[in-house]
């Protein structure tokens, strides 16, 4: 394998699970016995996540991405309480497995990647810290709009940014200081099972509803704005519904002067491509939460690229698993890597000036 390229690795996950799961079931009996029918069932769809995100570490052929998998259930499991050897258990049973079950172009880097999560979990954090810091300047703002969004209060959480306009805070610092900290904090609390999955769903919701709101400022201070004559199409990946970042970004570029053109969540390939051939645009922003996603961005890169249409196009790249992959993006075929909106204009105006 060409350590430089992102090459998708399929395996049976369905088939491999029940054997993990049936393994494991006959290794510990004792703990079986007390499970419920939904614990049983979700202990097999934890072992079809697990081998989701080991299958995107083998696909880039680093541990980056199952590590991180194997760190973030090592919080969520210290925070309910669960016995700290058992993921350990767990993983130790899916190596014994696969080492049995994959062909051998695969079976000693699946050894190798599930050997060193073994050994992270000795020593891993049973937590992670807050993701609205005291150097925030505007830390009791993000702290306040939390705490309005966590009591269901949406009408509090639109008063704490309108104050914040009124004030003559920016947008984009609104952006940057508030939203994306605690919308990140809001995925820290669920990890550690502090707020339900519809509380995030709310707070997501009032966010996104609050961005609307806004975006009537970010068209009439971005007509004050040089306009640069380039087009932006944005977009997240076929199935990928984490779609605020991109939102974000999208606005981000309005506010500079770009045209935009937001498709928003769960954008097919063929959709991507029509776009950008009709849009005629200069820049491409997707992005990706979830790892197990990253075999879509592939083919929607893949896809822009053969087309003689648009694979000249530059293509800038977001979202979770290349914040902690670094290199990610070129060998998944990007031109570029954004960690936030702010890169993101910077990096666009960099991959294509402005017309003069």
């Amino acid at each position: 394998m060409n350590p430089g390229i992102y090459q998708p690795v399929l395996m049976d996950r369905e088939a491999l699970a029940l054997k993990v799961y049936t393994r494991f079931l006959e290794k510990q009996p004792g703990m079986f016995r007390y499970y419920s029918p939904y614990l049983k069932e979700q202990t097999l769809e934890g072992f079809r996540y697990t081998l989701l995100y080991l299958q995107e570490s083998l696909a880039m052929d680093e541990a980056a991405i199952f590590l991180d998998s194997v760190g973030w259930a090592h919080v969520m499991l210290s925070a309910l309480h669960m016995p700290a050897n058992g993921l350990s258990s767990n993983i130790s049973v899916l190596k014994e497995v696969l080492h049995e079950e994959l062909p051998d172009d695969l079976k000693a880097r699946s050894d190798a990647i599930i050997s060193e999560s073994i050994a992270f979990l000795v020593a891993a954090p049973t937590n992670v810290p807050s993701n609205i810091q005291p150097d925030n300047p505007f830390a009791p703002v993000a702290l306040a709009y939390l705490d309005a969004l966590l009591t269901a209060d949406r009408p509090a959480a639109m008063r704490i940014i309108d104050d914040q306009i009124k004030k003559g805070v920016s947008i984009r610092e609104i952006y940057l200081s508030v939203f994306q900290p605690v919308l990140r904090e809001l995925g820290r609390l669920w990890q550690i099972q502090k707020i339900s999955v519809a509380q995030e769903h709310y707070a997501t919701a009032t966010t996104q509803l609050i961005l609307a709101r806004l975006y009537p400022a970010i068209l009439t201070g971005s007509r004050n704005e040089k306009r640069r004559g380039k087009t932006l199409v944005a977009a997240c990946v076929s199935g990928e519904l984490h779609e605020v970042g991109m939102r974000m970004v999208a606005d981000f570029f309005e506010m500079d002067g770009w045209n935009t053109y937001y498709i928003g969540a769960n954008t097919p390939v063929p959709g991507l491509v029509a776009a950008v051939k009709e849009r005629k645009a200069d820049v491409v922003a997707l992005s990706s939460t979830m790892s197990f996603h990253l075999p879509r961005v592939d083919s929607m890169i893949r896809s822009l690229r053969a087309d003689p249409d648009t694979r000249s196009v530059k293509i800038i790249i977001g979202g979770y698993p290349f914040n902690i992959v670094p290199g990610l993006w070129q060998k998944i075929g990007a031109d570029a890597y954004a960690g936030n909106a702010a890169d993101a204009v910077a990096t666009g105006n960099r991959l294509s000036p402005a017309i003069s």
